[in-house]
């Protein structure tokens, strides 16, 4: 049994340091307003929508990420993907999310970026959709949740039906990662069957300029980059057969894959996150003095942070053992969602933990520790709740 990291993980781990230190870093030192105290304020304007020059940096970085190979590598080669299995890319993300928040989080794209939900696309789809988009010349958004249905995604109220050789799309999606942005939406519709059925549902591409397609407000989420989400409606909104994305009533199991792997990302970030967390934690313990004492030789304070290691360990192991299983093409299901569950919990412990340690100064927008602390919470909730995590393991179990 071998733990050691893959070889081509810590090659592109190093690629990457190097790319941030290159293209990331100058970029965030010039434009340091998006990372500041302030960041919510400035990096939107007043209808809560990117600033154009917020979005020129993304745009940037995209495109430097694209000609550096780090954009889309988890695509396969044949689409011009580096092909890097599961395991690479969780490890890889984990490095990511060890470091403060900065715009190194647009190299890969996130829920805007390539998917392999896309490799369903036929010859015209290829050309149309997926190329440029793994050139980052568009960006797309996962249109799934709706107001009355999330976790039973499978309930969805939005409808498309067909008339002649066309389809009319009818609904409303919401807290949509991207959405305001996209120059196209994977829109997912109930064309047959009942409410709760997993078959009947198909996936729609449908272009940010398609008639019947709007973006409406622009939600304001807790702890998140702002501007970044936002409700899509379809009005009658009309496309034809060939915007179908694979076969027609079979697209809520790529739905489904598409979040199980985000599962899977969720919990190597959270592993990132909470290190990063820990370690800004220890060398504040063997520095910070009361009673003529370090904290971090008050068990109150070293025990807080023995527990978070462990815990640390204990998800890093698990995420990786879930990613390997996917990589050898055995079931899953279990092992991700225990990662996801056990690392949404461990994101937030740890920023909690980090804030008690620092006490007052961690409660500061001076130091990262408050955003690690309010953007945690929503990891609990997306890519599964944790009771829906539960309920997967249990089935599994049963």
């Amino acid at each position: 049994m071998d733990f050691s990291e893959p070889s081509e993980a810590v090659q592109i781990k190093k690629a990457l340091d190097e790319f941030i230190d290159q293209e990331v870093a100058p970029l965030e030192n010039e434009y340091d307003e998006f990372l500041g105290a302030d960041y919510e304020k400035e990096i939107v304007d007043d209808e809560h929508r990117q600033v154009p020059e917020y979005r020129n940096i993304v745009e940037e970085i995209r495109q430097k990420s694209v000609e550096a190979g780090f954009y889309g590598m988890t695509m396969p080669e044949e689409v011009g993907g580096g092909d890097v299995d599961i395991l690479t890319r969780a490890i890889v993300g984990e490095h990511m999310s060890n470091r403060p928040p900065g715009f190194h989080s647009s190299i890969f794209g996130g829920a805007g970026g390539p998917t392999p939900i896309l490799l369903a696309c036929d010859d015209r789809q290829r050309e149309e959709y997926l190329e440029p988009l793994m050139d980052g010349e568009i960006t797309t958004c996962f249109a799934l949740t709706e107001p009355g249905h999330g976790s039973d995604a499978h309930y969805m109220d939005t409808t498309a039906e067909k008339d002649g050789d066309e389809w009319v799309i009818s609904g409303q999606k919401c807290y949509i990662t991207n959405g305001p942005y996209a120059d196209f939406a994977m829109v997912f519709a109930r064309t047959s069957g009942e409410d709760g059925d997993l078959g009947g549902i198909t996936c729609f591409l449908v272009d940010k300029d398609n008639p019947g397609f709007e973006v409406g407000k622009i939600h304001r989420a807790m702890g998140m980059t702002p501007g970044t989400h936002s409700e899509l409606y379809f009005n009658d909104c009309r496309v034809g057969e060939e915007q179908v994305l694979g076969e027609v009533d079979k697209g809520f199991q790529s739905a489904m894959d598409w979040i199980g792997g985000g599962r899977i990302n969720i919990a190597a970030g959270s592993v990132g996150t909470a290190q990063f967390l820990l370690d800004m934690s220890v060398e504040y313990a063997r520095e910070r003095e009361t009673f003529e004492k370090k904290i971090g030789h008050r068990q109150g304070i070293s025990f807080q942070l023995a527990e978070l290691a462990t815990d640390i360990e204990q998800v890093r192991q698990l995420y990786r053992y879930a990613a390997w299983k996917m990589d050898n093409g055995e079931r899953a299901r279990k092992e991700e969602s225990m990662a996801k569950l056990r690392g949404a919990k461990l994101a937030n412990d740890a920023a909690d933990i980090a804030m008690q340690v620092h006490g007052g100064a961690g409660f500061m927008k001076d130091l990262p520790i408050e955003r690690n602390y309010r953007s945690a919470r929503v990891f609990r909730i997306f890519e599964g709740t944790d009771e829906i995590q539960k309920r997967t393991i249990a089935r599994e179990l049963i």
